[in-house]
């Protein structure tokens, strides 16, 4: 194999992280191979709530997450659920995560979302005018409805955060909330709305412009369902397999604690519900979304393993949530989904080149953010492919945090 300084690159995964990945590498000048064992954004680009979201700068742990896990392993339908059978498996994960649940290290973490969260929509602009589909992209933002004070007052200390980063954050009234939302349920009476926010009619639509602009400007798509990344030829790799990538970059010197949050959706016809934008449970932390295929219900995190089959009562649990927040929603869904969300102890995304060889680079690990910090995430991989220092710094992303500090 040839150095990482020569230009051809093979990116593994063609979701959205690694669609935007091998863009931004083609537009070095690169030569890109995109490989996946289905179509680009047929994985958990897929399912997604369709956000993004200019609010993200705050990790999943934080202060207080420990006296969470026991309604998390008692309650089935909290909004974060551990299946119990598989808790001996991910007790190691949530010791890593519990450490980066101190103030210090929650700070530390969102020092390093803020960038790619305020970035996100500024990062699409360009990829999106190429491709002729910025009409995917809808212009209003996140608008959260409240049904409890309380859910309101614990969202309200988050909000106070993002502002603090930089995120505009406006408070809503019963009366505000519904001029925007006239669906919503009168018990819902608080609101934030965050207009930097936007959200796309589909998802999987986004990828395949994506990756069809890819392919007009040279680049190559193969279908392959590789399970070692011996199995491929290559002069430098890129591995963005999502939640899968845990093995791939332990063959490369870093074992990222990397465990699945796994999610739902389900999808009702989309004259069913009126709605006039996306719109977020707060107290529950799901959105509904209006898409070109339908509406959209998708959130929740539920930790179990990658090989454990669909639980589908958390899909179903949309639905009597959903009729909650906005009384006139189907009572059946069309379809049901579960995908796979990579997610890190931290929530920051590895982005960095691999500590053990030079000619591999890992692009993974956005959690529930893959939508919202592709195109950025992108950008930032092309500098560190380039060896240059670009308008964020790359050093929080590395998987050196990861390594004990005798290997760093």
């Amino acid at each position: 194999m040839r150095g990482a300084g020569l230009s051809s690159f093979t990116v593994l995964g063609a979701g959205i992280v690694g669609v935007c990945s091998a863009l931004a590498l083609q537009r070095e000048g690169h030569g890109v191979t995109l490989v996946d064992r289905d179509e680009p954004g047929k994985g958990c680009s897929f399912g997604n709530a369709g956000i993004l979201h200019a609010g993200g700068v705050l990790p999943l742990g934080r202060p207080g997450i420990l006296g969470k896990v026991p309604g998390m392993l008692l309650d089935p339908e909290g909004a974060l659920v551990i299946r119990p059978r598989h808790l001996p498996r991910l007790a190691p994960w949530f010791a890593k995560m519990l450490a980066a649940s101190r103030p210090g290290a929650v700070e530390q973490a969102s020092r390093a979302l803020a960038p790619l969260a305020l970035g996100a929509r500024g990062a699409y602009g360009p990829l999106l005018l190429e491709a002729g589909a910025e009409n995917i992209v809808r212009p209003r933002g996140e608008l959260y409805a409240y049904r409890t004070q309380r859910g309101f007052d614990a969202e309200e200390r988050d909000m106070v955060v993002r502002k603090r980063f930089g995120v505009p954050v406006e408070t809503l009234d019963a009366g505000a909330l519904r001029d925007l939302e006239p669906a919503l349920s009168p018990e819902y009476r608080y609101g934030h709305y965050q207009p930097a926010s936007a959200y796309v009619s589909s998802p999987y639509r986004l990828v395949q412009a994506l990756a069809q602009l890819f392919v007009r400007n040279g680049g190559k798509v193969l279908r392959q369902d590789v399970r070692q990344a011996s199995e491929l030829v290559y002069e430098n790799l890129v591995i963005c397999a999502g939640a899968f990538s845990r093995a791939f970059a332990a063959a490369f010197g870093a074992d990222v604690p990397l465990q699945t949050w796994r999610g739902y959706h389900i999808m009702v016809a989309p004259d069913s519900v009126k709605l006039n934008g996306l719109v977020v449970d707060g107290d529950m932390h799901f959105a509904v979304t209006p898409m070109e295929e339908g509406i959209r219900v998708a959130g929740l995190v539920e930790f179990a393993s990658l090989e454990a089959p669909p639980n589908y009562a958390r899909a179903d649990l949309f639905l009597k949530l959903a009729r909650r927040l906005i009384p006139s929603f189907p009572r059946s869904a069309e379809s049901r989904w579960m995908g796979h969300r990579p997610g890190t102890p931290d929530s920051v995304p590895v982005i960095g080149r691999s500590p053990a060889a030079r000619n591999v680079f890992f692009n993974f690990g956005h959690g529930t953010l893959g939508l919202t910090f592709g195109a950025i995430s992108g950008q930032i991989l092309a500098d560190v492919v380039a060896g240059r220092r670009g308008a964020i710094d790359a050093t929080p992303y590395r998987a050196e945090r990861f390594l004990p500090s005798s290997r760093r």
